[in-house]
């Protein structure tokens, strides 16, 4: 399995989830777009949508800042796979999944403000 970096907008706010033992996760729909170069220009290309599953305090920060702000955009990076599945159209679709993700807000195009974390949020 190899592991991939990207930046993106979130497509929607997470929503928190706890596993049997009670500890906190959440999926994390991420859009991308790429620009590439046509010659002078540069022009959007497709957009991937990337499904990031983030664990523990990181899940819960995350939920947190996307209930406050919106579609804010984060950077991920984590162990990357490919996967396909078949609607029930018959028709074949890929997904790109991220597990464990490491989680970040980006500081392009906006503005965050960072707390040092005590106690439990220290992990």
């Amino acid at each position: 399995m190899s592991t991939i970096t990207r930046t993106g907008n979130l497509a929607r706010t997470p929503e928190l989830r706890y596993d049997k033992d009670g500890k906190p996760y959440a999926f994390a729909r991420v859009l991308v777009t790429d620009r590439i170069r046509e010659g002078e220009e540069f022009i959007d290309g497709g957009t991937i949508a990337y499904d990031v599953a983030v664990n523990g305090v990181e899940a819960e920060q995350l939920v947190d800042a996307a209930e406050r702000c919106g579609n804010i955009r984060v950077w991920f990076t984590g162990p990357y796979r490919v996967r396909e599945w078949t609607n029930d159209h018959g028709e074949t679709r890929l997904v790109h999944e991220v597990r464990n993700a490491n989680i970040a807000v980006s500081l392009r195009g906006q503005r965050v403000t960072v707390e040092r974390a005590t106690g439990n949020d220290a992990d």
